[in-house]
């Protein structure tokens, strides 16, 4: 399936030179990707262009050739052809223009990957030459914009190093430059963008799963743990969407899976239910890495190391008494709020409690006890919401009753943080 990309520049040059220069880049573009031009300037339709153009602004100028336009009317057009298109990248381009900051605010809130080329506004010589000016745009809102964005482009290897010196973003990808040969090389700058694109799209897949694919993987993951006799322990549906499944849905299920740790006991579901021939090999896929590093180890029954000498104390004052098996859990939904409270947790410790709901002879009314003496009975009925929702635990197999609440829910959002 052809990817879909949105390019948002406010201002369309009016030089001949950059206008020609701009319409060969989506022209290039629009070789290998549903190419969209999205403006604030009034435009008149062209015959032959290999994009598609989209005037968002009202159609009017003022003094000095700005565009005039009211916000919440661009939010509402902006929306209207964000959802018409489906992009799979927003690209932004240019520096210190607040409606590029709106557009990037408007479409990462709504799940779609950012890409943002400064154009030289980040570059430290230029930001010291235009002082004054320049800095209270910085501060107000093109700084946010540029942590805010997935991917930065530059082909100024100053920029790049100052927006990394600065924190602003960590993932700044370092394009050739249009002019740096005795001719213009669109061809390598827009394969350059395209390789950008596609590291961009198979990253940050716990956030950007679709809904189809996150229901495969929950089923998977209960067919993977389920008894070697259990007669169906799957719907119908759940077959269905397995079975209806693409190609590229299934890498980005396995690229998926690399991220929270889970992927032997994906290929274990799949070789049970024969759902798909060879899984596809993401081993060697180049991605970006996260901003929040996961914990993809297998989850402890003993306190975690990052546990101090006065937690280890009190727990092992509290839990003296306590079966062994009772106790092991117990101190596994410790180690899980741990992982909750450092952003590490991942479906590979869930599927590690899974596991020890469901085969282990487990005492409900000593379970509580444990949990109650180190306050931890309503994180553990929270967690046996989440195990329902994502691996699909039966009811009967859970030690305590289900708890879906605000912190069940930060519970959710620290699963698909990434």
């Amino acid at each position: 399936m052809e990817q879909t990309a949105l390019h948002f520049i406010p201002i369309i040059p009016s030089d001949e030179e950059r206008l020609s220069l701009l319409d060969l880049y989506l022209s290039k573009m629009a070789q290998t990707t549903a190419t969209h031009l999205v403006t604030l300037s009034p435009i008149r339709p062209e015959e032959g262009l290999r994009y598609m153009v989209h005037c968002i602004g009202s159609g009017k100028r003022g003094k000095e050739g700005h565009v005039l336009t009211n916000l919440l009317a661009l939010h509402r057009r902006f929306i209207r052809v964000l959802y018409a298109l489906m992009p799979d990248i927003v690209h932004i381009h240019g520096s210190y223009n607040y409606f590029n900051s709106r557009i990037a605010l408007w479409a990462k809130r709504r799940g779609f990957p950012v890409v943002f080329s400064p154009q030289g506004g980040m570059n430290p010589d230029f930001i010291e030459a235009e002082y004054g000016m320049r800095t209270w745009k910085m501060l107000s809102y093109q700084k946010s914009q540029t942590r805010r964005c997935d991917c930065i482009l530059t082909s100024d290897p100053k920029e790049a190093s100052y927006i990394v010196e600065q924190k602003l973003n960590d993932r700044v990808e370092i394009i050739p430059d249009l002019h740096g040969g005795e001719y213009i090389d669109m061809d390598t700058y827009a394969n350059a963008t395209h390789a950008i694109y596609a590291k961009l799209l198979d990253s940050d897949k716990t956030t950007h799963l679709d809904q189809g694919s996150r229901e495969a993987v929950s089923a998977l993951l209960h067919l993977s743990m389920a008894e070697e006799n259990e007669r169906q322990p799957l719907c119908s549906e759940d077959i269905l969407n397995l079975r209806s499944l693409t190609r590229k849905k299934w890498r980005d299920i396995m690229l998926f899976s690399q991220e929270q740790g889970i992927t032997p006991f994906i290929a274990d579901g799949v070789y049970k239910g024969q759902y798909v021939g060879a899984l596809p090999d993401v081993s060697e896929v180049e991605h970006f890495g996260p901003r929040f590093v996961k914990d993809v180890q297998p989850l402890s029954k003993t306190l975690a190391v990052s546990a101090s000498k006065l937690q280890k104390r009190s727990i092992e004052r509290h839990l003296q008494g306590i079966r062994s098996t009772e106790r092991g859990v117990a101190l596994m939904l410790w180690n899980i709020r741990q992982h909750v409270n450092n952003s590490t947790l991942c479906l590979r410790h869930l599927c590690d409690l899974y596991m020890s709901f469901r085969y282990e002879d487990i005492d409900e009314r000593h379970l509580s006890d444990a949990l109650h003496r180190i306050k931890l009975y309503d994180f553990g009925c929270r967690v046996c919401q989440v195990l329902q929702e994502c691996a699909y635990l039966d009811e009967g197999y859970t030690p305590l009753p289900v708890l879906n609440d605000q912190g069940t829910e930060r519970i959710r959002q620290n699963l698909i943080k990434y």
